[in-house]
């Protein structure tokens, strides 16, 4: 295996991780490891089994394993709860590199792929537009929610404008966009 290659666990050699991308399976993985092997194998270990770790140390190195635990878990339910923006149809992917390259024409295949392209972005349009009103709903469902509660919301927040950003600067997104522009 070619130095900064790695094996995913479909079996095929990824990339992405050189480039500041973790796949959502990689984190489902860290999850199972943290909270299913190590974390009950850390609750368990007896005073003696510490050795010489100072109680202080002990306890500071429990706090900061369990918060990275938590943050593991909701990373994985952050994922589990975000839009995904379908693709376009793979049968458009040449008639839309021609559009980007050479313009658009009155080709009837052309014409045929920007309607379809501007309904999967109205799609998309309602897809978030209707997963950014449930997140402001559950923030006016809990009116006696503390600062916890107000940070945990805007937390989620965060992570689903960034996944969704994340998903509009895909090459997908990008292409229904410029194809779209470009018949305009």
């Amino acid at each position: 295996m070619p130095p900064g290659k790695a094996i995913n666990p479909s079996g095929t050699q990824d990339n992405e991780v050189l480039f500041g991308q973790v796949h959502e399976q990689t984190v489902t993985i860290l999850n199972t490891v943290i909270n299913s092997v190590y974390k009950p194998m850390i609750d368990r270990l007896q005073n003696e089994e510490w050795g010489d770790c100072e109680l202080e140390a002990k306890r500071e190195f429990m706090v900061t394993f369990d918060k990275f635990a938590r943050e593991v878990q909701e990373a994985v339910k952050s994922l589990n709860n975000n839009i995904t923006l379908d693709p376009y149809p793979a049968e458009f992917k040449q008639t839309a590199q021609e559009v980007l390259q050479k313009g658009s024409s009155n080709n009837p295949r052309q014409k045929e792929m920007v309607d379809k392209f501007e309904e999967i972005f109205n799609e998309w349009y309602d897809k978030i537009e209707a997963n950014l009103d449930e997140t402001e709903n559950d923030k006016k469902d809990d009116k006696e929610g503390g600062p916890k509660v107000e940070l945990d919301y805007w937390k989620q927040k965060m992570r689903k404008l960034t996944c969704i950003s994340e998903q509009l600067k895909s090459k997908n997104c990008r292409t229904v966009y410029d194809v779209l522009n470009q018949a305009s």
